[in-house]
């Protein structure tokens, strides 16, 4: 049976970490998102699903629902041979996604350090300032633990 992944079509982000695992391990996938009523699919599967995830990205697998890019992660890691199957190996691999995924909040607030329901040209003189802070103390830091 094909997984289902399910994410927003228009907005390059935590869906494509997804992907791209899924094509690595060359699993047998259905792109929902990309189907002509992906997004109304999507929709209902979060309305309906016993315990739905906050947002997309999600993958159901038969009955399962995985929401979170790192828990969909961490499910098909050692499933695929994508990660370590053992316990310190698969969670030092989780270790590093969520530390990926705290790097890609911290870049994407940089736009948005006010909400991300402003738009950037609302809170301009602060993204200045919060990517001023970002390249000059964040970065280093990531680079240098990664």
């Amino acid at each position: 049976m094909a997984y289902e992944l399910y994410y927003w079509p228009t907005i390059q982000g935590r869906g494509e970490f997804v992907r791209l695992a899924l094509e690595e391990a060359g699993a047998d996938y259905i792109d929902v998102a990309r189907e002509s009523e992906g997004i109304a699919v999507m929709m209902r599967m979060m309305e309906r699903a016993d315990h739905p995830p906050f947002a997309p990205p999600f993958l159901k697998d038969g009955e399962t629902v995985i929401g979170q890019t790192a828990a969909i992660l961490l499910y098909l890691g050692a499933r695929h041979g994508l990660a370590p199957k053992e316990p310190a190996g698969g969670l030092w691999t989780h270790q590093i996604q969520l530390t990926i995924s705290d790097f890609v909040a911290e870049a994407h607030d940089t736009h948005h350090p006010l909400g991300v329901g402003l738009y950037y040209e609302d809170q301009k003189q602060e993204a200045l300032r919060r990517s001023q802070e970002f390249r000059d103390s964040r970065i280093p830091k990531f680079l240098h633990w990664f």
